[in-house]
């Protein structure tokens, strides 16, 4: 078992995404509202104030997509198709992909995974 984690910078794709994880059979995700770092410099605290001149003008949301998977297989299904619908998450500016072990599940589906 594994937790899939996507960082969605181009909020615009989301629905793509979201599609091509439910074509998969990724069904148990969840979307989260993020916050870039960056956007912290706009905030009238000192010590981010001057991230605004290293970062620059353009300061951006993401979506954060999280899901419980089986298996490999289901990874590489949502990338492969991700990659024919032109969707690179190789690229920084589109948003990252990574999974992590996940030891203990339970809740909603936990037999069937």
């Amino acid at each position: 078992m594994k937790l899939l984690i996507i960082i969605l910078k181009q909020e615009h794709l989301l629905d793509q995404v979201s599609s091509i994880l439910l074509e998969v059979g990724l069904y148990g995700s969840t979307v989260l509202d993020g916050e870039n770092i960056e956007t912290l410099a706009d905030s009238p605290m000192p010590l981010f104030s001057s991230f605004k001149s290293l970062f620059g003008e353009d300061y951006s949301y993401n979506r954060t997509i999280i899901s419980p998977v089986e298996n490999n297989e289901s990874i590489q299904d949502f990338l492969n198709i991700c990659a024919h619908e032109g969707i690179d998450l190789s690229d920084p500016e589109i948003g990252v992909l990574l999974t992590v072990p996940c030891l203990i599940y339970t809740g909603e589906n936990s037999n069937e995974l």
